[in-house]
């Protein structure tokens, strides 16, 4: 359930930034608010259209390859955060720029009215189909429906909560410790969202195990304990897990701290 909170707060939060800076920079446009409603409603309805063929095709599956698409599911789910991990490092300085310069053109005819849902729609679809493969991750790595709608409840609300305040300028200088936190938190859950992927793939025997298991922490500190799934969830810990998994998840973990760090100089 946190998993879920977590993703979820960041990619609403993510939205509800994007669509805070457009309605701010565009209060004297007519129309505008009809077609950043308009990006919202279009993002959202290709979200579900994505969700309800994810689930189509993971019962077209089922006996024929379903663990080679549960693992496809999670690495495809962590490659989509890792990517916005990286997307979000290097242009959240210069995205508020960038769609105030749109706001721009649009207000000086430069730039069709329309161009204002296209920003959203691809904003929203962006972040909503990573919600989608994240939280059907969650499900086919056995989380309840409960927990998972109760996740998704408590990230978007929080989401939208703390986007609105930052819009509203109630929450100005502590606004980047918000990204700063969620950012470190979220390469872990890529990381740990990869090393569970490939378990799937090596219960399949597509990738050898190696070593299996690697170690075994199982008597002395259980996946399953309270302290236990609070590392899961913020660490990728498994109790017993594979070399593969092992190499997958320091190779996941290497290649974001680094791509951080390069992004960061960059930008």
């Amino acid at each position: 359930m946190l998993q879920i909170a977590i993703v979820v707060f960041r990619e609403i939060l993510e939205i509800s930034l994007i669509v805070g800076i457009l309605t701010a920079a565009t209060k004297n446009i007519e129309g505008r608010t009809k077609w950043i409603l308009s990006g919202i409603i279009s993002g959202l309805l290709g979200s579900l259209t994505l969700a309800f063929f994810t689930d189509k095709i993971s019962e077209s599956l089922d006996g024929m390859g379903q663990e080679f698409f549960n693992g496809l599911i999670l690495l495809s789910a962590s490659i989509m955060i890792s990517f916005t991990v990286l997307w979000m490092q290097k242009h959240a300085k210069s995205l508020s720029g960038e769609l105030k310069k749109l706001s721009n053109s649009i207000r000086e005819g430069k730039k069709p009215l329309y161009a204002l849902l296209l920003v959203v729609f691809f904003s929203v679809l962006r972040e909503g189909a990573e919600i989608v493969l994240f939280t059907y991750s969650a499900y086919i790595s056995d989380t309840s429906i409960n927990d998972i709608i109760l996740g998704l409840l408590i990230g978007t609300f929080s989401g939208i909560a703390i986007g609105g305040a930052l819009y509203l300028g109630i929450i100005k200088a502590s606004g980047k410790y918000f990204f700063s936190v969620t950012t470190w938190i979220l390469v872990f859950l890529a990381s740990g969202i990869t090393a569970s992927g490939i378990g799937f793939w090596t219960n399949a025997e597509i990738l050898p195990t190696l070593v299996n298991p690697l170690w075994d922490t199982s008597q002395i500190l259980s996946q399953i304990s309270y302290f236990g799934k609070f590392l899961h969830v913020f660490l990728g810990y498994i109790d017993q897990p594979s070399a593969m998994q092992v190499l997958a998840y320091l190779l996941n973990l290497g290649v974001l701290v680094v791509g951080l760090k390069i992004t960061k100089k960059k930008s």
